[in-house]
């Protein structure tokens, strides 16, 4: 038995839901999707596989909506969907007693451009929101699930880059990572598909390698044969299946428990 909770303003024009499971007191885990900053939505077939996942792991979820640049211009609106990110989760918290989960244990799970989101939101953290001049409570998630996420953007095809080499900077997780006095230790699982032509491979490994050298755990699934945006269960233009459930919700369940 779940609850549904939808279209909740977190900050008087965006919107997120949230999904509760018949169990006072559990975790939460925040679900960002994808679209390259500029399309997909919070209830596109990658978040409501996610959503259905959680909850049948006896985890509440919200689902995010933020702000969508043009197609034009996926940069156009940075750091505003940053911000939005930094909303919801200050939203969430205030909504914990009244809603019976426990936002003091928390994930982010993020697809391509919602885990670069996550990603920047825990490597960044107060010198993120402060190098911006944005007021907001900085928390710190317990666990960070993310798909093929852009980590590195000044050494991503040009195409996928922003022309500011500032942009592509403070865009980066990559970046409030390596200058980072103490260094977000969040647990990190990040799954990766070894044919992806869209977020390269090597974004995963740049990824993997910053954070195993600093001393935090990084668990890294390279999907062999499959592209970019395949769902937790999901087949590939070969037939070839994969199914992610048990191994995502049991790497949650180490660190929400």
């Amino acid at each position: 038995m779940t609850r549904q909770l939808r279209n909740l303003a977190y900050n008087g024009s965006k919107q997120l839901d949230l999904f509760l499971v018949d169990a006072p007191g559990r975790p939460l885990v925040t679900c960002l999707h994808g679209g390259g900053f500029h399309s997909g939505g919070r209830d596109d077939e990658r978040c409501r596989q996610s959503i259905a996942m959680l909850l049948d792991a006896g985890f509440n979820c919200a689902s995010i909506s933020y702000t969508l640049a043009t197609r034009d211009d996926r940069f156009a609106i940075w750091p505003r969907n940053l911000f939005d990110v930094a909303d919801a989760l200050v939203y969430l918290d205030a909504q914990a007693d009244r809603h019976n989960f426990d936002f003091s244990r928390f994930a982010m799970l993020g697809f391509s451009a919602g885990c670069c989101l996550s990603n920047l939101y825990i490597q960044g953290g107060t010198s993120l929101f402060e190098h911006f001049g944005y007021q907001t409570t900085v928390f710190r998630p317990a666990a960070l699930v993310g798909f093929y996420g852009p980590y590195d953007f000044a050494i991503r095809q040009p195409e996928r880059r922003s022309g500011d080499p500032e942009i592509n900077r403070y865009h980066s997780p990559a970046y409030w990572l390596r200058v980072a006095e103490t260094p977000a230790d969040t647990p990190v699982l990040h799954i990766q598909g070894d044919h992806d032509n869209v977020v390269y491979p090597d974004q995963h490994e740049a990824f993997k390698k910053d954070y195993q050298q600093r001393g935090s755990e990084f668990e890294a699934l390279m999907i062999k044969g499959f592209g970019h945006s395949f769902t937790p269960v999901d087949k590939n233009e070969s037939g070839q299946a994969i199914d992610l459930r048990a191994k995502i919700t049991g790497f949650l369940t180490r660190h929400l428990g």
